[in-house]
């Protein structure tokens, strides 16, 4: 029986032409990030060819190929082993995949799933496009999935719902590349230490959490970090330095796991001294005021985590401090020695800039500089590790270049103030923000969105409400419709972080803001995740304020209806 006898099409849809180059960057994200697509996946790795479960499947993979494959032109043939990497590993076990990828198509064979949880059974899959005309008409090009037999249904509505649109929506698309996360570190190493981390500290930190940031985010993410940095210093325990510590996570973290550093910060925080007295004897509230006589001898790393200020100082530190200290930082805002950092180069985005400016810092202090993306909870994931160039002059050569570097860029630094003020758009006065509110509010509502809730009357009554959710709008359109309102004050928004965009997200019971759009966030009887969460705290915004009120009854909403 032919290869193509064993297929039964499952979508097809006509395309426009599609070029080689955009098909291989398409199928090269489903092959290289399987996480893009498959949200049980971390990502993947080549699998071992001295594995025991994998040398049967090496050694039948050019059987594979011809069972699976009905191309004859070999010579464009690619064939990979690949070992899937899980994300949640309680549920999920790892699992191994075939891919075999041809001119215009790609073959999916998975060979192990042993999902703890019951799964339906996953069978081969096949994404080709034909650019041939389809019964002489021109001009016709078709996408087209193919299945083995025995599809389940599991397996059908992941196919058909996900990973057809999302192919369909990258084939449209322009496909820019972006650097892959975590080249820095083992996959496998970083997702079991990620794991182990989370289970053993990440409960306790959220319900005992003290400050007034989201402990979900500051946790997990804190919790990457220092997964991360176990992973690049391997079975060695280092002794380090976090500059700008802020809530001192990452130094709990990393001493609790064996390393030795100590966090320096102006700013005491309250949950310090929710931490073992050990720990909050290495947390340090003191000013660093940067200069050529700032150092920190013996420190094998020196760690800037969204350190602002003294990011460019951090690579200065690092050499001054010892001919073999290294040093990780994960930048954020934008300085140079002494104030705000101003784009040089016009063609790339502020912050890719200043990447490359913290990156030829590092090199002039005498560094190679790797880049890496971290998979956190932040916006802001690239970090930059540097070593000590051993291709480099010598140490003192070193120190010298970096003093007189710097000595020809530095005035007067000025640290912030031990009592920062607030500028996350909270204390601009509420009458302006229940004025952007309003006004967004109504330019949402303009556009007619209906939507229909079906409830139970108290006397059992069934009854139904509509509810009109509105459209939804880019940030510039919201921004043109408050410039026209003349009693809109909106000079009070320039001086605070994130301007509207963070106003309309500090108030994210009313709207949902992605992407830079934003919509009327529709209610939900969903309650909040964590353990500690307050519900039926404060009036229902929509209750009050909607034309049609909330479109839950009162037993049903988290907030309050009076």
């Amino acid at each position: 029986m032919m290869a193509s006898e064993f297929w039964n099409q499952l979508c097809q849809i006509q395309v426009g032409a599609i070029s080689r180059d955009h098909w291989n960057a398409v199928v090269s994200i489903l092959i290289e990030k399987p996480q893009s697509v498959d949200k049980r996946a971390a990502g993947q790795v080549n699998a071992h060819e001295n594995h025991h479960e994998t040398l049967k499947i090496e050694n039948n993979l050019s059987k594979l190929s011809s069972e699976y494959c009905t191309d004859e032109r070999t010579d464009e043939r690619r064939t990979l082993f690949q070992k899937l990497i899980t994300r949640k590993p309680k549920k999920f076990c790892d699992w191994y995949r075939v891919v075999i990828q041809e001119a215009f198509s790609v073959v999916f064979i998975p060979v192990t799933s042993e999902a703890i949880e019951d799964t339906s059974t996953t069978v081969a899959y096949k994404i080709s496009y034909l650019d041939k005309p389809d019964d002489y008409q021109e001009n016709q090009h078709n996408l087209v999935l193919e299945v083995r037999p025995g599809l389940g249904v599991k397996q059908e509505h992941w196919l058909t719902s996900l990973l057809w649109t999302t192919i369909q929506k990258w084939l449209k698309d322009e496909i820019i590349g972006s650097a892959s996360s975590l080249r820095l570190v083992d996959l496998e190493k970083y997702c079991s230490e990620y794991e182990r981390l989370k289970n053993k500290y990440a409960g306790d930190l959220v319900a005992n959490w003290s400050e007034t940031s989201d402990p979900e985010k500051s946790v997990h993410e804190d919790i990457g970090i220092a997964a991360y940095l176990s992973c690049l210093w391997g079975e060695q325990k280092v002794s380090f330095v976090d500059l700008g510590c802020g809530n001192g996570l990452l130094v709990f973290l990393l001493n609790s796991e064996g390393h030795k550093g100590r966090g320096l910060d102006l700013r005491r925080r309250k949950i310090w001294s929710t931490f073992p007295e050990d720990i909050q004897a290495c947390l340090l509230e003191q000013a660093i005021v940067p200069s050529l006589d700032t150092s920190f001898p013996g420190v094998q790393w020196i760690l800037g985590n969204h350190s602002d200020e003294l990011t460019p100082w951090i690579p200065v530190f690092a050499c001054l401090s010892g001919a073999s200290t290294q040093y990780w930082v994960l930048p954020c805002c934008p300085f140079t020695f002494t104030a705000k950092y101003q784009r040089k180069n016009g063609s790339v985005s502020v912050f890719r800039d200043y990447l490359d400016h913290v990156t030829q810092l590092g090199k002039i202090a005498g560094f190679q500089v790797d880049e890496d993306r971290m998979r956190i909870p932040s916006t802001k994931r690239i970090c930059l590790v540097g070593t000590p160039d051993q291709t480099c002059q010598d140490y003192e050569t070193r120190k010298k270049t970096v003093l007189d570097y710097v000595s020809s860029q530095m005035k007067n630094f000025v640290p912030r103030e031990k009592v920062e003020r607030v500028r996350n758009c909270t204390q601009i006065g509420s009458d302006i923000i229940q004025a952007i509110v309003k006004c967004v509010v109504k330019v949402c509502l303009e556009t007619e969105n209906l939507m229909q809730k079906d409830f139970q009357e108290d006397g059992g009554s069934n009854t139904s409400r509509t509810w009109n959710a509105g459209g939804e709008l880019t940030l510039h359109t919201v921004i043109t419709h408050l410039q026209a309102d003349k009693s809109i004050d909106l000079s009070r928004l320039k001086s605070e972080c994130g301007g509207l965009q963070t106003l309309l997200k500090n108030n994210h019971s009313i709207f949902h803001v992605e992407k830079g759009r934003v919509k009327l966030r529709v209610p939900s009887s969903a309650k909040p995740m964590y353990a500690a969460a307050k519900i039926k705290r404060r009036p229902c915004w929509f209750h009050e304020n909607h034309p049609d009120g909330c479109l839950l009854q009162d037993a049903d909403c988290t907030w309050i209806h009076t």
